[in-house]
């Protein structure tokens, strides 16, 4: 009868944790990106246990050095870093696209990212995907393979294929991704980064307007989506921060950022990649930021502010971006992109 109790107070506690999940962006976000890059080096080919103790070493430092937030990618090439019904396995696991390795890298992501005290928001690439020769390895079962070399839902630019933003079944594949993320998985949010229109609206036989138009819904769509599975989950989108005036939407990535920044149900957490320094002649970090800080002072969205440790390695410059930022009376706090380059591997 002990055990039985005991069982069921677990198991209480544990749907009361969902219930009660903590909203990060009630204070300040603190967080760092850890992309397909870093698993290149923790995750490509290792064991089980060499990966959850590589990821618990990270969130570990994250944890002790302030932070509160991991930003961990989960789609970079229309993949999956966890078993999925819907896209295959990443090349970036095993090495080889479409391998199981035996084990869920996302499964131990969460539950080190939790135990170390962190929000994890899963990062995806709504429509990047793989080169040539990873897309041919592909099975079958999977759209990304059915659909390769059809113009109608996939494009190639450079060595990359991008997904068309326009097909109503690209849009529903990267729906049914995401509820099929957020409902396996206790994520604490869902972000999407800059990979919008690559690389032009023209090679998808889009208008610049349509292009806009397709962009919204699929945001909007992920935001239904998740919200329809969980309300207190967060969705954030991280566009390029090189918009030139306000109102203005991003010129390069063909987005509606004022809309989404201004008007309620486009998502939670804006966080552009203002990845300037405060000495750039062209995009000087402080005029950058007070651009969006205008855009998005007392508007329903919150602003997270995206820095490049990669661009500034030495010099302090990042040290002062997050100064500037923790003063801000606007954003509610930063993103660092990536985690090895803020905490290179041989420290």
């Amino acid at each position: 009868m002990k055990r039985l109790i005991a069982a069921l107070l677990a198991v209480t506690l544990l749907l009361s944790g969902c219930a009660m999940r903590p909203n990060v962006l009630d204070g300040q976000m603190r967080g760092v990106w850890i992309s397909y890059l870093e698993y290149g080096r923790i995750l490509t080919g290792k064991t089980e246990q060499e990966f959850t103790e590589s990821i618990s070493q990270m969130f570990a430092r994250l944890s002790e050095e302030g932070y509160n937030t991991a930003v961990v990618q989960v789609r970079s090439h229309g993949d999956a870093y966890y078993p999925s019904e819907l896209y295959p396995w990443s090349k970036y696991v095993t090495g080889t696209v479409g391998v199981d390795p035996g084990f869920d890298p996302l499964a131990i992501m969460v539950q080190q990212a939790h135990l170390a005290g962190l929000s994890l928001q899963a990062w995806i690439n709504p429509y990047r995907l793989m080169r040539d020769e990873e897309l041919a390895l592909v099975s079958q079962d999977y759209a990304v393979a059915r659909w390769f070399g059809e113009s109608e839902y996939m494009v190639k630019e450079g060595e990359y294929w991008y997904l068309n933003p326009g097909s109503p079944a690209v849009q529903e594949l990267i729906f049914t991704g995401v509820q099929e993320l957020v409902t396996n998985y206790a994520v604490d949010g869902v972000q999407i980064d800059d990979y919008f229109y690559v690389p032009t609206a023209a090679a998808f036989g889009h208008t610049e307007t349509q292009a806009r138009s397709y962009t919204s819904q699929m945001v909007r769509g992920i935001y239904d989506t998740i919200k329809n599975v969980d309300e207190s989950l967060l969705f954030g989108v991280s566009p390029a921060g090189n918009y030139t005036d306000v109102p203005v939407s991003d010129l390069t990535q063909l987005t509606d950022l004022v809309t989404w920044c201004t008007t309620p149900g486009y998502m939670d957490y804006v966080a552009p990649q203002i990845y300037w320094g405060f000495e750039d002649e062209n995009a000087p970090f402080e005029q950058v930021l007070r651009r969006w800080e205008e855009l998005c002072a007392g508007g329903p969205v919150a602003l997270v502010v995206g820095l490049a440790a990669y661009k500034f390695p030495t010099g302090g410059e990042i040290e002062r971006q997050i100064e500037r930022v923790e003063s801000s009376p606007v954003a509610r706090g930063y993103l660092i992109f990536r985690y090895d380059d803020w905490f290179p591997p041989s420290e």
